[in-house]
């Protein structure tokens, strides 16, 4: 068992390693074509409360951080990848800019207050273990909706979501070994691969060529005599 959690505890570490660049090639895909198209505004909120909500949780009970600290890495990054959907979203102006980052910064408000006081309220502990699972279905839902109902994903990265569904999978086997086979945790990571993978299936799906649908471009002119 000591080898097993030396091994548990490595794969760990590689996760956390790989979540430092999980969502960069999303957020290199935004800034550069300074387009938010394709991804849900509701979508990417949930992202960033559900991971953010999974660290808290993990802190208040102590869990080692090989067992899950890319959550911490993951939730900045999807705070990032939040704002610039704000940023490039379609009909945004200053007056809708001002008011989402005042909720942000409530937010970061009610943040501190759960680290801080969090622990002495094991059923706000508990909600924070649960609510990932519900939140990370709710948020991928909208985008795989979304995705169903354009057959398109716009600026969705195969990358981001390919690697959010191997930390899934490896985030399951070192809770089995590191959290105690902590149940909340299994459930969400369980949650969090299979909806994964169904985003990065249907990026591989639809940005394919349709059979019988020509590459658009510029008309060419042919000339008669």
């Amino acid at each position: 068992m000591v080898l097993a959690d030396v091994l548990a505890a490595w794969l760990g570490y590689a996760v956390i390693a790989g979540a430092c660049i999980v969502k960069v090639p999303q957020i290199f895909l935004i800034v550069s074509q300074s387009s938010a198209e394709g991804l849900s505004e509701a979508a990417c909120a949930l992202d960033a409360i559900a991971a953010s909500s999974f660290s808290y949780y993990n802190l208040l009970k102590g869990y080692p951080v090989a067992g899950w600290g890319e959550q911490g890495i993951v939730a900045v990054q999807a705070t990032v990848v939040l704002m610039l959907v704000w940023i490039y979203r379609k009909g945004a102006n200053r007056s809708n800019l001002k008011l989402r980052f005042i909720g942000f910064a409530i937010w970061i408000l009610l943040s501190v207050a759960i680290l801080v006081e969090g622990h002495e309220y094991q059923i706000l502990v508990g909600i924070l273990g649960s609510s990932p699972t519900a939140m990370t279905t709710i948020s991928r839902i909208p985008q795989i909706s979304m995705n169903w109902r354009t057959r398109q994903t716009g600026q969705l990265s195969l990358i981001t979501f390919f690697l959010q569904f191997l930390g899934s999978v490896a985030r399951f086997l070192t809770t089995l070994q590191l959290l105690g086979k902590d149940m909340l945790s299994l459930i969400s990571h369980s949650v969090g691969a299979v909806l994964n993978l169904v985003v990065v299936l249907q990026i591989i799906a639809y940005q394919r060529p349709r059979p019988g649908v020509k590459p658009s471009g510029p008309a060419r002119v042919v000339a008669t005599k």
